[in-house]
C-alpha cells in the first residue's frame, strides 16, 4: 500500500500487519476433530509499536521475541488500544514456529501451541500473542463465539501474522 503526499506523489511502501487465528478442538482419546474455526484478529497498537522497536534494535534480546499464546474467557470485541486479554485464563509457550512463508509475497509466519486435557479448561472466547510469560507486550488479540474446553479435549491454536 502506498502513502500519497498532498501533491499526489507516492511516499513509499508501508507495512500492514494482519492476523488470522485457527482453533482446532479435538477429542483427547482419539484425536477426532470436534470443531475448527478460522477468525481474523486485530493487531493492536502496542504490537505495532513492538514491531517498529524490533526493527530499530540491531540485536533484539530473547525477552523481546514473541513467545507466548494466551487464552481467556472474554468475548468483548478487540480494540487497537488493547494491551492485554480482557480475562486471561492460561498462557503457554509457543510450541512450533513456521517461518517457511517469510520469503513469500506477502510474507507470513505462524506460531502454534496446543493445550492438553489438563490446561485451559473453561469456556474460552479470546486469544492473544505475547512476548513474555506474564504481562509483556501483546501483538494481537482475537475474540470468537465461545468454545467449551474440557478435560476430554485438546485445543490447538495457530496464529498467522502476514503483511
Amino acid at each position: 500500500m502506498e502513502t500519497i503526499d498532498k501533491a499526489g506523489l507516492a511516499l513509499g511502501d508501508s507495512i500492514v500487519l494482519r492476523g488470522c487465528l485457527r482453533l482446532a478442538l479435538r477429542r483427547a482419546w482419539d484425536g477426532k476433530l470436534i470443531e475448527e474455526r478460522f477468525i481474523d484478529n486485530t493487531v493492536v497498537t502496542s504490537g505495532r509499536r513492538w514491531v517498529l522497536e524490533a526493527i530499530q534494535s540491531a540485536n533484539a534480546a530473547s525477552a523481546q521475541t514473541l513467545q507466548q499464546i494466551a487464552v481467556g474467557t472474554s468475548t468483548t470485541a478487540p480494540a487497537t488500544g488493547d494491551t492485554a486479554l480482557a480475562s486471561e485464563n492460561a498462557r503457554k509457550a509457543v510450541g512450533t514456529w513456521d517461518s517457511a512463508e517469510l520469503t513469500s509475497n506477502p510474507p507470513s509466519w505462524q506460531a502454534q501451541v496446543s493445550f492438553a486435557t489438563n490446561e485451559a479448561n473453561t469456556t474460552l472466547g479470546e486469544v492473544g500473542l505475547f512476548n513474555s510469560s506474564s504481562g509483556g507486550t501483546m501483538l494481537d488479540r482475537v475474540t470468537f463465539a465461545t468454545i467449551d474446553k474440557t478435560t476430554s479435549n485438546t485445543l490447538s491454536i495457530s496464529l498467522t501474522i502476514s503483511n
